[in-house]
């Protein structure tokens, strides 16, 4: 037999060909079969994977896991320069179930990038603890907080070795001092919003501006070359964060959140040059200039809240705003003082964990406490 004829039966991959017309007609019903029955398995197989998925992540911590996203190829600890990135975290905010909060930012930034030299920075109010609270608008009911001790002691045990340098000031005497000028009659502003809520939006934004002015104080690099990360306190961050050996940031750029942006800007974390971060820390500023101004137009619309607020702060100082391109990125779940996972935060994260087709990488569904 020549070799053209050979190929011909054997056809244009190597497999012989069948010359019997029974034969080629059951190998073809078999293979119809075979696709068939492997396009309804994968279907049943997302399907499954939905279903155990919104089973499990319900609004219970216990439940709640790191999301694990495919492996990044080896970085050398060094950049290319032999020197090492650096960068300022700054935590921020009421810690509530602080040790998931900080094991989330040990996993997913600090440890993400061994390549990065951390200075980790922390405000908390020191008189929260001291007796039980309610928060009405958050479904928290005679909660209690973790006090300050209770929170340097976590972070000393930690194994990462991480250290975090804390500070403390009084949420009343803040009240007192620099919180005077809001007004019951500022609500409408607002929509819905208890006037708690909105006086909570300036204890976190004075909280924010401690912890970053502490930093600046005690900052250990006098190289501008860093970059600053602003995290809450009783956020659980749900996937890495990298920051690779070429990344650079001017020093009026600064980058958010996509998701639950609510028509402003996400006021739940940002990575920042040096004057874009003394701009995001100040945002006290921008948020009552905005209220003192709404008062002499006396107009209920368009509706105000944070994120609008932090929006025209931003760019009413010209910084250069850029929001993370994949809306699944940096998502982070606000944490209640009762475990439990705000609502709004876990529907919007299930959507699209949905809307992503179902990716396993997005979140892993196995227990979280088991898993740390």
């Amino acid at each position: 037999m020549n070799s053209v004829t050979d190929q011909r039966q054997r056809g244009s991959l190597g497999w012989p060909q069948f010359h019997s017309n029974s034969t080629l007609t059951q190998l073809t019903l078999t293979l119809k079969i075979g696709f068939v029955l492997a396009f309804f398995y994968s279907i049943a197989a997302s399907i499954s994977f939905h279903n155990k998925a919104s089973r499990n992540l319900n609004g219970h911590l216990n439940n709640l896991q790191l999301s694990h996203l495919p492996p990044s190829p080896p970085a050398p600890v060094l950049c290319a320069n032999g020197k090492k990135k650096n960068a300022v975290l700054i935590l921020f905010g009421v810690p509530k179930q602080f040790n998931f909060v900080w094991k989330a930012y040990v996993h997913n930034i600090i440890a993400r990038n061994p390549w990065v030299k951390f200075e980790v920075y922390m405000h908390m109010y020191s008189d929260l603890h001291q007796k039980p609270f309610s928060n009405s608008r958050n479904n928290e009911r005679n909660a209690t907080l973790d006090s300050p001790d209770d929170i340097r002691e976590l972070l000393d045990k930690d194994e990462g070795g991480t250290q975090v340098m804390t500070m403390t000031s009084s949420q009343s005497m803040f009240e007192e001092s620099d919180l005077s000028w809001l007004q019951q009659s500022d609500l409408p502003f607002f929509g819905d919003y208890p006037f708690e809520t909105l006086k909570n939006i300036f204890r976190q934004g004075n909280s924010l501006k401690e912890a970053f002015f502490y930093g600046q104080k005690h900052h250990n690099n006098s190289n501008d070359d860093v970059v600053y990360i602003f995290a809450r306190s009783d956020t659980f961050l749900m996937n890495p964060v990298d920051i690779p050996c070429s990344f650079n940031l001017g020093n009026t750029d600064i980058i958010i959140p996509r998701w639950q942006s609510w028509e402003g800007y996400n006021d739940r974390f940002a990575i920042a040059g040096p004057d874009a971060a003394k701009v995001y820390a100040t945002k006290n500023e921008g948020n009552k200039q905005a209220i003192v101004a709404r008062r002499s137009k006396n107009k209920r619309k368009p509706v105000m809240n944070a994120e609008r607020m932090l929006r025209d702060w931003l760019l009413e100082n010209k910084l250069n705003v850029t929001e993370h391109e994949d809306e699944r990125a940096w998502a982070l779940l606000r944490l209640r003082a009762d475990r439990s996972i705000a609502p709004g935060d876990l529907g919007a994260f299930k959507f699209k964990l949905v809307d992503s087709n179902m990716d396993k990488n997005l979140l892993q569904i196995e227990g979280y406490e088991d898993r740390l």
